[in-house]
């Protein structure tokens, strides 16, 4: 009987951390707290040039990536972040977009578009662009953390 009954605690034990590790994700209790103080995406997309300088976490679908000689650009579909594991929920819901600017190099196969990415960072400027025809003021995010999400989560 005690045989089965440490085993049944080891089991617990190793179950209980891997659920504690899963639930703490990959982000500190630091950073969470930002999420925290930031206003909505909405009213940042709004008013972009207000917001410069503060520091986001934001999530969304990739659109594309585009690396230049010093930096990569990730253009990322806005998604709302679920609240336990912070990652971007499958919606259609979305109040922009916005352009995450990295000194890594984002390799466009493994950043691909349509994968789920969750980044920390702050507003650093407006960049003009396009969607399709249409004019388009992208809030550009210097990232500090970025987090790809697998398939699986």
């Amino acid at each position: 009987m005690g045989k089965k009954l440490l085993k049944f605690f080891i089991l617990f034990c190793v179950l209980w951390y891997k659920v504690s590790d899963c639930e703490a994700g990959p982000f500190t209790k630091e950073e969470k707290k930002i999420l925290k103080t930031q206003p909505p995406f909405s009213i940042v997309i709004a008013h972009p040039e207000g917001f410069i300088g503060e520091r986001l976490f934001l999530g969304g679908e990739i659109a594309q990536v585009q690396n230049l000689p010093d930096r990569s650009l990730m253009e990322v579909i806005h998604k709302p972040l679920s609240k336990s594991f912070k990652v971007p929920i499958s919606t259609d819901l979305s109040y922009g977009r916005f352009i995450v600017s990295t000194r890594k190099l984002l390799d466009p196969s493994i950043y691909s578009r349509g994968k789920s990415v969750t980044v920390i960072g702050r507003l650093s400027r407006i960049q003009r662009g396009v969607i399709g025809q249409r004019p388009y003021k992208y809030p550009v995010i210097s990232a500090s953390h970025i987090h790809l999400w697998s398939d699986t989560y």
